[in-house]
């Protein structure tokens, strides 16, 4: 049976464009979906993240945030319940991707080491959306680099959004597709003429407007892009009307 891949979008926050793009959009607020994946096809379930409800993020975030579904309807609408759940790819630990992860009392949780380790002690930057509760004390299985997860997922190690960030590469009938992981949209990886910079060396990606290097940030873009037959952007809109990706 074929890897598929379901986005299930359980809350929007709205948020500058700015933080999405790097150096585009300042001061132009969009609502963004904020969704967590599950592969399925192959031995087992395997989600991509857990998101975080309205009411979790409500908490920490001044910016509105909007319901969609509760995290085990999302998980019920696919025929899962919590305790399906064995396996968790986080992308990172931001609490907008791991704020229901508590929740799946059965899983083991893959995680870069470097993540883990800025997430438990963040610099004072990112200490607000490092929220340790949400985290702390889950049953870890750390990577360090790319990994082969299971035949057909490959995690790859691609950091500057966050000092630990992995994206997910699944092998579908539609070719490669890549979970980013990174905060993005599409508009990250495919410029307009309007929006290059006046360079002889135009940019090939645009890096998430959020980052702890932003230079990292870009060439992980570059990576996913180059890679990709299919590019999966954790924060573009496109995810609310998909239903399953290829």
């Amino acid at each position: 049976m074929a890897l598929t891949i379901h986005p299930v979008v359980i809350s929007h926050i709205a948020m500058d464009t700015g933080r999405l793009t790097y150096l585009r959009d300042y001061g132009k607020r969009k609502w963004v979906p904020c969704p967590f994946f599950v592969i399925l096809g192959g031995a087992e379930p395997v989600l991509v993240d857990t998101s975080g409800s309205a009411e979790a993020m409500s908490a920490f975030r001044t910016e509105p945030v909007k319901h969609v579904m509760h995290f085990e309807e999302g998980l019920a609408r696919l025929g899962l319940g919590v305790q399906d759940i064995r396996v968790v790819i986080q992308t990172h630990l931001m609490y907008d991707h791991c704020a229901n992860s508590k929740k799946l009392t059965r899983a083991r949780f893959i995680v870069q080491g470097k993540e883990l380790q800025f997430a438990l002690d963040p610099h004072p930057i990112f200490a607000g959306a490092y929220q340790r509760p949400l985290f702390e004390d889950l049953p870890f299985e750390i990577v360090e680099g790319d990994f082969d997860l299971f035949p057909g997922i490959r995690l790859l190690f691609t950091p500057g959004h966050s000092p630990g960030n992995q994206s997910v590469a699944v092998s579908t009938d539609a070719g490669v597709a890549i979970i980013t992981g990174f905060c993005c949209t599409l508009e990250n990886f495919y410029l307009q003429k309007s929006q290059a910079w006046v360079t002889d060396r135009t940019p090939e990606v645009i890096p998430p407007g959020i980052h702890t290097d932003m230079l990292q940030a870009y060439e992980s873009a570059v990576r996913v892009k180059k890679m990709a037959n299919i590019i999966i952007p954790m924060h573009d809109p496109v995810m609310t009307k998909k239903k399953q990706l290829p």
